[in-house]
């Protein structure tokens, strides 16, 4: 895969994130936690996806648990189970592309 195709994908899962609703409170200390939850819930939900995409949907080989557990400051086991089929469901209708298929999960 090129580094510009990769680049659009990457463009196009983070796309498909919904901006979560601002909370309006008159408030400024409940408003700014509640502002600081919804960039977080985005946050988890970038590296869930990305991930995802790392490992269904990069070829002709997806990135080894072990590099993504390193970017993405979590535990090899952490990252292997970040990330649902809806998220990989998600990637694909984002990015218009098909998983690629796994032949094992040892990587």
């Amino acid at each position: 895969m090129s580094t510009r195709r990769v680049a659009g994908d990457v463009k196009a899962v983070l796309g498909a994130i919904e901006d979560p609703s601002h909370t309006a409170s008159s408030d400024a200390v409940l408003a700014a936690l509640a502002d600081a939850h919804a960039r977080r819930m985005r946050a988890e939900e970038e590296i869930r996806l990305l991930l995802a995409y790392a490992r269904h949907f990069v070829y002709p080989h997806p990135y080894t648990f072990g590099e993504l557990a390193q970017a993405a400051g979590m535990s090899v086991s952490g990252v292997r189970t970040a990330f649902s089929s809806g998220d990989v469901d998600k990637v694909a209708a984002a990015t218009g592309l098909e998983p690629v298929p796994q032949e094992g999960e040892g990587s």
